[in-house]
This record gives C-alpha cells, structure tokens and sequence, in this order.
C-alpha cells in the first residue's frame, strides 16, 4: 500500500512540472488543481492530515481564482481574507506541532501572490513555499514529496532563468 501511495504522489508530481512551464497564471492554476486533487488523495492515504486539508482548501483556491479573474466583482480582497481565514482555522483544527503547520504557512503565504500577481510572481513565491512542504514531507515521509519539492524548485528555476528573470 505505501509503494501505491508514493505513485499517486508521482503522478501529482508529474503534474506540478507541467503546471510551472505554462506561461499563463490561468494555465499554472488549472495544472495545479488537478496536481492537488491528486495530492489530496496521497496526504490522506499517507495519513497527513495537514498536508490532505491544505490541499483540500487548494483546490477551491485556485479553481476560484481562475474564476474571480474572469469576473471582476469577485475580486474583491474580502474573498482573499476568507481564504486566509479558513487556512488559519483549518491549521489550528489539524494542527498536532510546528511541522504540522508548515502546509498552512505555505497555503497563505502562496495565496497573496496567486491572488494578484503574475505567473513569474507565483513561481519565485512557490520556491520558498516549495521549501517549506519539503520540510513537512521529511517529516511524513513522503517519499514522493521529498523529491517532488526537490525537483518542482529546480523545474520552477529553470523556468525563470530560461526567460531571463530570475539570475
């Protein structure tokens, strides 16, 4: 069952790469929704809770922000807070130590640049965040995450450095 769990984070992997070489903010977040539904399922089985929840939450994020971005009465920074909100209720429900919390810092440290930045904003933001659910799968052991963040940080900086922004 632990082999099973690790390929389903492969394939949420597999799917965050393609997501940081699109070119559009829209293209990233529609990659990235169906990256975490996938995610979500492997930080349940792998029973991180932390992680499922902040995934969960991720999912609504991102496909709202595709929409919000079609439809200018919804971005109002009221609906921005309440993300934040729900992350910050969700992180004390989940929350069992410090690790336990890294998913959650992350989720609202990306959702303000995801919110209203560009797509070169958002990879830079996803390095760090990146970073920290590498830390938080170290100590899950997920062994897919681990290398998922490893490599997702290397993809998003090629990225940038193939477009000449970042170094």
């Amino acid at each position: 069952m632990y082999i099973f769990i690790q390929v389903i984070g492969f394939l949420a992997f597999i799917i965050s790469l393609i997501a940081y070489q699109q070119k559009r903010k829209k293209d990233v977040l529609l990659c990235m929704v169906l990256s975490n539904i996938i995610n979500l399922i492997h930080y349940f089985l792998l029973g991180a809770y932390s992680g499922c929840i902040t995934k969960l939450v991720a999912i609504a994020r991102d496909s709202f922000i595709v929409i919000k971005d079609k439809n200018k009465k919804l971005s109002s920074g009221l609906f921005l807070i309440i993300f934040i909100l729900i992350y910050i209720a969700l992180s004390i429900y989940t929350y069992t130590n410090v690790l336990s919390l890294f998913p959650l810092i992350a989720a609202i440290i990306y959702i303000i640049p995801t919110w209203y930045g560009d797509s070169k904003i958002i990879k830079i933001t996803a390095l760090f965040c990146y970073f920290l659910w590498l830390i938080y799968n170290i100590y899950v052991i997920s062994i897919a995450g681990i290398i998922a963040n490893i490599i997702s940080m290397i993809s998003i900086i090629i990225s940038l450095r193939r477009k000449n922004k970042l170094l």
